[in-house]
């Protein structure tokens, strides 16, 4: 504990304070730990100057020999040059602190605990599945998962299972969402099995004896995904994909079918983004998958068949929906031809599995948003 009155003391006091910093700042746990400690080494800094200055002063007082003197002299000239030296360190970790105030740290994950609440596992044939909550990226929700075949000693992790958007998802429905990924892997073997040569966009999500435990106990997976007690019933037991967000001029365009035309119109043009299959599943992995069409307070809706238009006049935006396990027929809305879209728009990031490298761009814009302006608020 520092005397306040015996400077000796408090120097060995300080001297030995430093050398417990300089040990104990080897590493971080916590990177945000590192303002408040800028903050006491600024303090220091300070303190540090005002040590400085006095000592020189009392080298200016002390002495009566001549070259005692002189020494004095020199030494509260040095001491005086290296106070002046601390104003620029104090300038750069006060600069330092105040960029260091404007990150937004993120909370590493926990360790793996398989006791802890929000985690949920099952045993799927050869394989047990454990999930638990991940920091969120974005507006997606995010869960970490685990893959292991205890009799082999395998297993695997990864943290990037995105289980949608809104209210929070529970980890029984982030089980059954994994095992949609993982019986896509194991058909995915067996098309490769039987088709040598040939690949899908599913090879490689996971290692080979995750794709092949998938493979061979596929009845299994079929049946953890087709039974779900946490999913909210729906009338007709129905879930949304997104086929099509729009905003700017893009949707000026729609909302100028709908003034002119009406609804029905405007979905038909809209269809001629939806390609199927295809749609669902790059739907089913972003995350873009609702129990109910999300709605805000100045939208509004309209329906036709299989799918479900959303638009607002004000804040300029027009999204289509289907349902998820229904494949579009042009001939239900009485289409002869689909309308010809120029790109996909469902999402605009490359699409992210589950198994894949951790995505590393913590500032993607969100699904389906576009640069282009038009009408809308402007905030």
């Amino acid at each position: 504990m520092p005397t306040f009155d015996n400077p000796v003391e408090d120097a060995m006091e300080a001297s030995a304070a430093l050398r417990g910093l300089a040990h104990a700042t080897r590493t971080f746990d916590n990177p945000a730990e590192t303002y408040p400690v800028l903050g006491e080494l600024l303090a220091g800094v300070r303190s540090l100057r005002q040590v400085l200055d006095q000592l020189a002063a009392a080298h200016t007082d002390a002495g009566s020999q001549p070259a005692g003197a002189t020494a004095a002299l020199a030494a509260a000239d040095e001491l005086h040059q290296a106070g002046t030296l601390l104003d620029t360190v104090h300038e750069r970790v006060d600069a330092a602190m105040s960029q260091s105030g404007r990150i937004a740290w993120q909370r590493a994950p926990d360790p793996f605990d398989a006791t802890d609440a929000t985690r949920a596992t099952v045993q799927a044939g050869e394989l047990r599945l454990t999930v638990w909550p991940d920091v969120p990226l974005g507006e997606h929700q995010r869960y970490a998962y685990r893959i292991e075949n205890p009799a082999a000693g395998q297993s695997v992790e990864g943290r990037d299972l995105f289980t949608g958007v809104g209210a929070p998802v529970s980890p029984e429905r982030a089980l059954r969402e994994l095992a949609v990924f993982l019986s896509a892997a194991g058909d995915a073997r067996q098309f490769a099995i039987d088709h040598p040569g040939q690949h899908t966009d599913n090879d490689g999500a996971f290692p080979d004896w995750v794709a092949d435990a998938a493979r061979q106990h596929a009845d299994a997976f079929t049946e953890l995904i087709d039974h779900d007690p946490n999913l909210p019933e729906k009338p007709g037991g129905r879930r949304w994909v997104s086929v099509v967000f729009l905003q700017g001029e893009e949707a000026d365009q729609v909302l100028d079918i709908i003034e002119r035309e009406g609804t029905d119109a405007a979905i038909e043009h809209l269809t001629g983004y939806d390609f199927g299959e295809e749609t669902t599943q790059a739907a089913l992995e972003n995350g873009y998958v609702y129990d109910q069409p999300p709605t805000g307070a100045l939208d509004r809706t309209a329906t036709g068949d299989v799918y479900t238009l959303i638009y607002s006049p004000f804040l300029g935006h027009v999204s289509l929906l289907r349902t998820h396990d229904a494949v579009p027929d042009p001939a239900l809305l009485d289409i002869d031809t689909l309308a010809p879209a120029p790109a996909r728009r469902t999402v605009e990031r490359a699409p992210v599995r589950a198994g894949r490298a951790e995505a590393t761009d913590w500032f993607a814009r969100g699904p389906g948003t576009s640069a282009s302006s038009g009408r809308g608020l402007a905030l």
